[in-house]
């Protein structure tokens, strides 16, 4: 009997065992247990990850304004000045980075400015990873020196120099260039979600028309962005300040350049007291709906 008695017992932990490794095993399933998935690492370097792309928008703009934190005292400075458009991003790939396919398709190139290139930045920034973007910018290889003489610049003759892209690697630091990775990554603007347009005929004597400013925003959004943001300055109507070397009202002006428009509202417009005012693209459309209305904001 004893055993006997010692086989049962052993037969019953056994079951019991196996019962625990049963529930264990088909148990524990949604409806059961509540388990916390496992999120990946990012794959973006850490660089990126806290980058400032509202500063790399500026560094796009002019980068050696005092605006972006750039040190004043650069004994390069009187070089960047003199020849200003051969530095700055904006002059070669365009308010819109469309290149020449935008906004840019009638500027022309001059003894002062290079010719404007053909690539569409946005789509060639979202086609690179961020790390491969910080290498291209960093790269030294085809690119201008600082000291190369632009005195011979001439785009029909002798435009090679001139149209290379300065060699940013000896002029910005890494910090920079990641600012400048995650603006064109995270914080540019698709302008084609804004407005549409037509280009007709071909750099540099082609010609653009815009359409639908705002697209499918509110307008009524648009109009609290307006009094929030804007009108401290700009007015009711939008008439208060004219800008652009005074031709134009706040509406007229995105009414008539909405590639340049957009870069000035969300990044600032340097050397002034505009700073950055609306960098939530949605609210971007709904204010340039807004001041599509030609009776609420008129032309001077």
């Amino acid at each position: 009997m004893a055993v006997r008695e010692h086989q049962s017992r052993a037969d019953l932990i056994v079951a019991w065992l196996a019962t625990c490794m049963l529930v264990l095993i088909v148990g524990c399933s949604e409806d059961n247990i509540s388990v916390a998935p496992v999120v990946p690492p990012s794959s973006n370097p850490p660089e990126y990850v806290s980058a400032n792309g509202i500063r790399g928008g500026r560094l796009y703009d002019k980068f050696w304004s005092s605006a972006t934190g750039w040190n004043q005292a650069d004994t390069n400075l009187t070089i960047y000045n003199g020849k200003a458009d051969f530095f700055r991003c904006k002059q070669c790939h365009g308010w819109d980075l469309l290149g020449n396919r935008g906004a840019y398709i009638s500027r022309g190139a001059s003894a002062s400015r290079p010719n404007i290139t053909s690539h569409d930045l946005l789509l060639v920034a979202q086609g690179k990873s961020p790390q491969e973007l910080f290498e291209a910018l960093k790269s030294s290889t085809g690119r201008r020196s600082i000291t190369a003489d632009l005195s011979t610049y001439n785009p029909s003759t002798n435009p090679t120099i001139g149209d290379q892209m300065p060699d940013y690697s000896i002029i910005f630091t890494d910090t920079d260039i990641w600012d400048l990775v995650k603006f064109l990554k995270n914080d540019a603007i698709d302008v084609r979600t804004l407005y549409s347009f037509v280009t007709a005929g071909s750099y540099p004597t082609g010609s653009i028309a815009y359409s639908n400013i705002g697209k499918d925003g509110n307008a009524a959004n648009g109009d609290a962005i307006y009094l929030a943001k804007c009108i401290y300055c700009h007015g009711a109507d939008g008439r208060q300040i004219l800008v652009d070397g005074g031709g134009y009202t706040v509406g007229s002006f995105i009414r008539a350049k909405p590639n340049e428009g957009q870069h000035k509202i969300k990044f600032g417009q340097l050397g002034s007291l505009m700073g950055s005012f609306v960098t939530n693209n949605e609210d971007m459309k709904d204010l340039y709906k807004a001041l599509s209305d030609t009776i609420k904001y008129p032309r001077p």
